[in-house]
């Protein structure tokens, strides 16, 4: 019975609450493709399986979200927010980590804020022939407004729309299913 009620959950469009991981963030979720109206009393779960079976990605994607190391704070401008001597140390461990796990690694995306680039420049050099792709739309920003609310951030109304359609962007240009 569980299987079922799980199945009219996710027909019916029910949708994550905050804090909660939405798995149909880009409405490909198998299940969210299937239409359970027409489904076929007789043939009950089996063909539902197989529905899904099909919808199912094929591949796996390992995506590695890695924020820039520790960097110094009191530059003025952007360009001056260079990497502490523990921020190039973090960046250090991070490409090691990496290396050592084994996986085959296609490309390295990051922003093109300093210390983006800094960090990339330092763990690339423990993932060698892995290409680079710096990009303006993972430049740091407000998306949504901070849950709870910070007293020491508080960008203008109209920062939230601009960078939030950014990152979202940025987002939906690399991160996706894998086909």
């Amino acid at each position: 019975m569980a299987f079922r009620q799980a199945l009219q959950l996710a027909a019916c469009g029910a949708r994550a609450g905050r804090g909660v991981w939405d798995t149909n963030w880009d409405r490909r979720e198998p299940l969210s493709l299937i239409n359970l109206k027409k489904r076929n009393v007789e043939s009950g779960e089996d063909e539902l399986t197989s529905r899904l079976d099909h919808y199912k990605a094929k591949a796996t994607r390992h995506i590695f979200l890695i924020r820039h190391s520790q960097y110094h704070v009191d530059g003025s401008l952007e360009k001056d927010r260079t990497l502490t001597p523990l921020g190039r140390e973090q960046a250090e461990l991070t490409g090691l980590r990496l290396a050592s796990l084994g996986l085959k690694f296609n490309k390295i995306v990051h922003s093109s804020m300093t210390r983006a680039v800094e960090t990339t420049d330092i763990i690339s050099k423990h993932l060698p022939g892995v290409s680079r792709v710096s990009t303006d739309l993972l430049r740091e920003g407000a998306p949504i407004e901070p849950d709870p609310p910070v007293s020491h951030w508080k960008p203008e109304a109209v920062q939230y729309y601009e960078d939030g359609a950014r990152i979202e962007a940025a987002f939906r240009n690399y991160i996706h299913r894998a086909d």
